[in-house]
């Protein structure tokens, strides 16, 4: 742990995507995984993605919503998807956000402080395939699987 580190945590994994993935320590969080490109039963590393990015960066508008005083609405739908690249694979991340009781001004405000502040968004924000939007609507009817 770093001197300035306010919690760490460390998760094992011993045969790829194949086996289970678990938390060291007492917490006892463990998963199966496996791959969405093969069709065993499993979390993928699709929805790990989607499952950080959705929960730290709703959270954080949350926050800001809060400091701000403003309506404490915000909704967060995470889309990752994982494509053929040049060499490998790539995933494409699109977070939807809803904020239906502010204007699009309050809400893209809000938006941009929490990309300074959620750790995920941080992480994710520069890269040429994640993109961030603030939405009237969820689109894009999932189905199984996705």
């Amino acid at each position: 742990m770093t001197e300035k580190s306010l919690y760490h945590t460390y998760v094992q994994n011993h045969n790829g995507l194949t086996g289970t993935s678990f938390v060291e320590g007492n917490e006892g969080l463990a998963l199966g995984v496996s791959s969405s490109l093969i069709d065993d039963p499993g979390t993928n590393p699709e929805q790990f993605i989607a499952f950080a990015l959705s929960t730290c960066f709703n959270a954080t508008i949350r926050i800001v919503e809060n400091r701000e005083h403003t309506a404490a609405d915000s909704q967060l739908r995470t889309r990752v998807d994982i494509e053929k690249d040049d060499i490998g694979y790539k995933f494409v991340v699109e977070a939807q956000i809803r904020m239906p009781e502010h204007t699009e001004t309050e809400a893209q405000a809000i938006i941009d402080q929490a990309l300074n502040e959620c750790p995920v968004a941080k992480l994710l924000k520069e890269n040429e395939n994640v993109s961030f939007k603030l939405v009237d609507d969820f689109t894009d009817e999932p189905t199984y699987g996705e």
